[in-house]
């Protein structure tokens, strides 16, 4: 079986606390609401360090449902996984490192190899695209929720 593996890192500093930044990556509900090709997102089951969730990709007309697995480290990580189809492996390794005058520095690796499939090259690319603006994303939704004076 044919796999296609990527991988992306980036990092920015922006003018948010650690909080605010972790609530709004943690908030994987909200993603339908500012990350394109997210079209559903539910919490299955959580407790204070883990978040087990199923998520549906749009990619054209059809939905792609995954599981995934977000482990919270407060304030510092969450490490998001998945093992089961589409993907191969997919890991999003989220870092949250506090800077001066509520300030923080977020950073965010992805690594995912996904298994062969009619799909796997449109997902290939919305998942490149997606990764390449992931922080972007996350920086328009934090100052829509927390307007910096």
């Amino acid at each position: 079986m044919a796999v296609l593996p990527m991988h992306h890192h980036d990092s920015k500093q922006l003018p948010y606390t650690c909080r605010q930044l972790f609530d709004l990556v943690a908030d994987i509900e909200s993603y339908p609401a500012f990350l394109p090709g997210w079209s559903r997102t539910r919490i299955l089951h959580s407790d204070a360090a883990r978040l087990d969730v199923e998520q549906q990709l749009q990619v054209g007309p059809i939905p792609l449902r995954f599981h995934s697995t977000a482990q919270l480290e407060d304030c510092r990580r969450i490490l998001i996984t998945s093992y089961n189809a589409p993907f191969g492996d997919l890991t999003i390794d989220w870092r949250f490192t506090p800077l001066a005058e509520n300030h923080c520095e977020l950073s965010v690796e992805i690594a995912l190899v996904l298994t062969g499939g009619l799909l796997k090259r449109p997902l290939s690319r919305l998942l490149a695209h997606q990764g390449n603006e992931l922080l972007r994303l996350f920086e328009q939704r934090a100052r829509s929720l927390y307007p910096v004076s």
